[in-house]
């Protein structure tokens, strides 16, 4: 096993633990709490925030001091998700296995819930005791442009309205370096601003940016080839076009391959095994 892997294994119970406890000492109505939590607290990888964490330990910090900030970026995450799953834009029955929020608690509520989800991920980052003021001011903005209208929701857009645009590889790379990829860079750069690593940032930008393709290319195999009670939910893009529908099985394990390569060795420049054997942990999942 290898220390990443470990370092997953070891510490989802521990975010899902602190995820709960935290959402329920909130005050906030009860039909708000019971949707956050539902969404928040499940058998989902947890790969942003605990990347996040396993950077800072890489980095030789003490990560539990910053629990508060990882589960601002699963906040992100999880409502992306909410709302990805309502009726109006992937209308998905399931994630992690259960029944997607709106399933279970209407669509207003869903809604709300991911609302509320990204305000609070902004106050956890501001509230830490450990960070620095102008390390939170760098954290928020980082935020707001690898989440908002320069990242995630500008390659949401993209695939929404994919109608509107000419379907060609660069679109679909373009599209998916934001909706995907943005947040899987966004985690190492908070480890590497909060560490202090400025000269690390951009390799870690190149190898999230890389490693974002891939895992979305192996996303949409699993989609189509992979089982629901391993992935935990059913394939939700029909009649979209994805990097499988685009390319075909065998090009999609080429450019899988290709991109991971590419973030290992941006990990290799960095002299950094952890990132090598997140890349290759990737490659290799079945969920």
């Amino acid at each position: 096993m290898t220390k990443i892997v470990e370092f997953l294994a070891s510490n989802k119970d521990i975010l899902n633990k602190y995820a709960d406890e935290k959402i329920k000492s909130l005050t906030m109505p009860k039909e708000l709490k019971d949707s956050i939590v539902y969404s928040l607290v499940n058998d989902g990888k947890k790969l942003r925030p605990l990347i996040f964490l396993a950077m800072l330990d890489y980095y030789k910090l003490d990560f539990k001091r910053y629990l508060d900030i990882s589960l601002a970026i699963e906040l992100i995450h999880t409502y992306s998700l909410l709302h990805d799953d309502l009726p109006a834009m992937d209308n998905d029955d399931y994630r992690w296995g259960k029944l997607t929020n709106h399933k279970v608690y209407g669509e207003d509520i869903a809604i709300l819930a991911g609302d509320a989800m990204q305000a609070l991920a902004y106050e956890l980052i501001v509230d830490n005791h450990h960070i620095s003021a102008d390390i939170k001011v760098k954290l928020v903005k980082l935020l707001a442009d690898y989440s908002g209208a320069k990242g995630m929701i500008a390659g949401q857009i993209f695939d929404v309205k994919q109608g509107n645009y000419d379907i060609s590889a660069d679109y679909l790379q373009k599209m998916h370096t934001l909706k995907t990829g943005k947040l899987i860079i966004l985690p190492l750069l908070f480890a590497g601003n909060i560490a202090g690593k400025q000269t690390d940032l951009e390799r870690l930008e190149n190898f999230g940016s890389d490693l974002g393709i891939a895992y979305q290319i192996k996303d949409d195999i699993l989609d189509n080839y992979g089982d629901f009670e391993k992935i935990g939910k059913k394939p939700s893009d029909e009649g979209m076009v994805t990097y499988l529908s685009f390319y075909g099985i065998e090009k999609c394990e080429d450019l899988l391959k290709t991109h991971t390569d590419r973030a290992i060795n941006e990990a290799e420049l960095l002299n950094n095994k952890l990132l090598i054997d997140f890349a290759n942990m990737l490659l290799k999942r079945e969920k």
